[in-house]
């Protein structure tokens, strides 16, 4: 069932385009076919800083195809045994390497870019994932997953092998998120808790021993304290940012768990948040905040200052049109990837200066 979703979405986006192609071809000749121009943020007259690079969907969007997967791919709009997303919720991002995590098909995807692959693993064996929502990679390569049903969070290697996990119902109540600082001795993890839960708080593992080693927060709209945090991400100078969605703000504490600035109010003005669902850093610790009712990502200095936002609303699968937009992340080489799940895809934007072939996950365009 959750296959043939997705190869459905697939055949609808194909019937679209050579529906689209035929119009062209009826109305006119060869100069009235316009080639696709990929949109650029901000809109003119404003200098541009980003543009849209590509969407990753399944396994086609990575891996190279046969001659035959090739033929059928142009005559049914999808190759044979393609693979793809259902309903991804978050994105982690490291050389090259896109995790995704599916909250229905109940695995990670890595999307290897640079290796042409397309390998989702957490999904079988003893420790197999029963809900997987949030995702980061650290520094060494290891990816964390939180299991929001299990109440833990999952280890693999860069390889998606399972390694270790940490966490119980004992200690969490709805994890949902998680973060490592730069030195890979701390995960952060976001306890969302519930209407009924005071456990709206992060808390502070040590990652060789699994061990809690600080809780950050409680329950109130004060600074320093949450109303159903959501995500978490971490900068250069290990500060931490947490999403504290249901106070409509991003909170920052310092690598000890004390409170240092706060950002954003509930509104439907640029700078404020109406659901916000997502968050990441970039190696300039500008800040990148998803909102699920905006349907865009807004991006602020590290002081909180709005710098410009991304994406709009659309029922059409378009070049930045979210519907139901979740998690965010940013690579090493400046490259934003954003999850929308309505969708079941990943769009990827890069920074406008950037090649399409340059950094880790650069892709020079084939040659005419």
């Amino acid at each position: 069932m959750h296959y043939l979703s997705f190869i459905l979405k697939r055949i609808f986006l194909f019937t679209v385009f050579i529906f689209g192609l035929g119009v062209l071809s009826a109305c006119g000749t060869k100069e009235e076919f316009k080639p696709f121009v990929p949109p650029v943020y901000p809109v003119a007259p404003e200098e541009p800083r980003f543009i849209y690079e590509r969407s990753l969907m399944g396994s086609a969007d990575v891996r190279e195809l046969t001659s035959e997967e090739k033929f059928k791919a142009m005559a049914t709009g999808v190759p044979t045994g393609e693979q793809g997303l259902i309903k991804p919720f978050d994105v982690a991002v490291r050389k090259g390497r896109v995790y995704v995590t599916d909250s229905v098909a109940r695995s990670v995807v890595m999307f290897d870019i640079k290796g042409k692959r397309f390998v989702e693993f957490g999904n079988r064996g003893p420790n197999a994932l029963l809900k997987p929502i949030g995702i980061t990679v650290a520094s060494f390569g290891d990816v964390f997953v939180v299991d929001l049903t299990a109440k833990s969070i999952h280890v693999y290697d860069k390889e998606g092998r399972f390694l270790r996990k940490f966490g119980s119902k004992e200690e969490l109540s709805r994890p949902v998120d998680v973060a490592i600082s730069n030195d890979g001795r701390f995960a952060y993890v976001v306890d969302t808790g519930g209407v009924q839960s005071a456990f709206h708080r992060v808390v502070k593992y040590d990652v060789k021993t699994g061990e809690v080693v600080q809780i950050i927060g409680e329950r109130s709209t004060g600074l320093g304290s949450f109303n159903f945090p959501m995500m978490i991400a971490i900068d250069s100078k290990d500060r931490i940012y947490v999403l504290d969605s249901g106070n409509f703000r991003v909170q920052r504490f310092n690598s000890e768990g004390k409170f240092d600035l706060t950002f954003g109010s509930a509104g439907k003005r640029l700078g404020q948040f109406s659901r916000p669902k997502g968050i990441a850093v970039d190696l300039d610790d500008n800040v990148y905040v998803m909102d699920a009712s905006f349907a865009n990502f807004q991006i602020f200095n590290d002081k909180g200052e709005l710098l410009m936002f991304i994406g709009s609303r659309g029922q059409d699968n378009m070049p930045g049109v979210f519907s139901l937009p979740a998690g965010i992340a940013v690579d090493e080489d400046g490259r934003i990837y954003a999850v929308d799940q309505f969708f079941s895809k990943i769009e990827v934007f890069r920074p406008y200066g950037m090649k399409q072939g340059d950094g880790h996950a650069g892709v020079a365009p084939p040659k005419e």
